[in-house]
């Protein structure tokens, strides 16, 4: 294989991962530390965004799904990088609400100023990516935007979402609307080919389905379903995968938006 950039092969290289807080919804304001580990030559940061929040219903439609968090990638030389950083895995948004982003901070000295070095925007419509700055100038940086979730339905089954083809990770499919009562939401296709997040049946308690997140074989995240509509009551959305969107809640769920999912960080150093 060329080895077109140089680099050292990563074999037996120090890989760390950091998530958002184990709860669900997850905790606000959960900090890790990472130290740079001795010796290491060069390091690579992947951060992802968190998903934003579905939106609940209205009397009249079913609500839109959240987007996904925008994803972020630094390689850099290890000696311009601080021995010790913060942290800080996004929150994914709740109901209709775009949660808190990923970031990667740096105090220098005793300043109570945290200097930014690399960061993933949450999704509420869709995470945005993230300008160069004088960190990501001393190495090989590219951050692309999430995805939009999908509208929710005024009459008819929830709107069907399908991944990003341009980051790993997918938006929250739309809540089915309309007074017939019997109604099915958004489904989800991910990327890769992987199998398509079913519709939950309308007309009964089914509630959209979970998203999820996945590393091996391939990297994929994959958003939330749409809620459904029933003769009383549309039923929430799914919650979706690490950095994927909820999915819309259907019509008449007022409080049924599906949660983001939270954000993540990924550390090689080798």
């Amino acid at each position: 294989m060329l080895d077109v950039f140089n680099f050292p092969t990563p074999q037996n290289a120090n890989y760390q991962e950091f998530y958002a807080g184990g709860t669900n919804p997850p905790t606000r304001g959960t900090t890790y530390s990472w130290i740079k580990p001795r010796g290491v030559s060069m390091v690579r940061f992947l951060l992802i965004g968190p998903g934003g929040g579905g939106g609940n219903g209205t009397s009249t439609t079913g609500g839109n799904g959240g987007g996904s968090g925008a994803v972020t990638s630094f390689i850099v030389p290890a000696m311009f990088i601080p021995d010790q950083l913060s942290i800080t895995p996004g929150i994914g948004g709740t109901a209709g609400g775009a949660g808190v982003g990923t970031a990667i901070l740096f105090r220098i000295g005793n300043f109570s100023t945290n200097v930014l070095v690399a960061q993933a925007s949450n999704g509420q419509t869709a995470g945005g990516a993230q300008p160069s700055n004088y960190f990501t100038a001393a190495g090989i940086f590219s951050s692309t935007a999430g995805q939009a979730g999908a509208n929710g339905s005024a009459t008819g089954a929830g709107t069907n979402v399908s991944a990003s083809t341009t980051t790993f990770l997918s938006g929250g499919a739309g809540g089915a609307g309309g007074s017939a009562g019997a109604e099915t939401g958004g489904s989800v296709t991910p990327v890769f080919g992987y199998p398509v997040l079913a519709a939950a049946t309308g007309g009964g308690t089914a509630v959209g389905k979970d998203g999820y997140f996945i590393t091996q074989p391939l990297l994929v995240g994959c958003g939330g379903a749409g809620g459904t509509t029933s003769t009383t009551a549309g039923t929430r959305g799914g919650r979706g995968g690490i950095g994927c969107g909820g999915g819309g809640a259907g019509e008449d769920s007022l409080t049924g938006g599906g949660q983001g999912g939270g954000g993540a960080v990924f550390i090689w150093a080798w």
